[in-house]
């Protein structure tokens, strides 16, 4: 019974963390900002990360602190470890690669952001949300997966996926046509035809 408290708890806080960070993510929200900041908005993506840190904190805490108290849903089999482990390098040097190609401090909002670019090179070449995912990779590929880290990881994912998609259409009405020719090329989340296009030249 103590094990679903736990669940139910993180369940609780994760919702709490994902509302607040949307709704501060709306371009409503923003947009108030701006009229109310004046040219402290440069500041605004920067206060975003800041604030994104102590809600979600107590989620976090829940799911580290209790996750091994809670049922083994599955344990990957000794002799797979290393397909996992292969996985998971592949997941990191995604994110790595990703990473390489942006600015940290303009992303974080710490340096002023400067006109958008459309990256479709590097790891943007072979999934739109190279970031997104690793990130769900890495979430699925635990050598053993509690209750809890089996709730977390479908509630991350899904945020993951619901932010996606509101920036996709965020990237259409920045980029327009240019966006749509770039999503009938490179896939959202599984590098199909990036494999596809490896092969076809062996």
């Amino acid at each position: 019974m103590m094990h679903m408290n736990n669940i139910i708890l993180f369940v609780i806080y994760f919702l709490f963390f994902a509302i607040i960070h949307s709704i501060l993510a709306m371009d409503y929200i923003k947009n108030i900002a701006r009229n109310v900041l004046g040219n402290g908005f440069r500041y605004y993506r920067m206060i975003y990360s800041l604030v994104s840190i102590p809600l979600l904190a107590p989620a976090f805490m829940i799911w580290m602190t209790y996750s091994k108290s809670t049922p083994v849903v599955y344990a990957v089999p000794h002799d797979l470890y290393p397909v996992v482990i292969l996985v998971r390098m592949v997941a990191l040097g995604m994110f790595g690669y990703a990473i390489l190609q942006i600015d940290l401090l303009e992303f974080s909002g710490i340096k002023r952001e400067k006109k958008r670019v459309l990256l479709t090179g590097g790891a943007y070449g072979i999934v739109r949300h190279p970031f997104y995912s690793a990130g769900i990779l890495i979430l699925f590929t635990q050598m053993k997966m509690t209750m809890l880290d089996l709730t977390a990881a479908l509630l991350v994912i899904g945020y993951f996926l619901a932010g996606a998609f509101i920036e996709e259409r965020r990237l259409l009405l920045v980029f327009g046509n240019e966006y749509r020719k770039y999503q009938k090329q490179v896939p959202m989340f599984i590098p199909v035809k990036w494999f596809a296009r490896k092969l076809s030249r062996i």
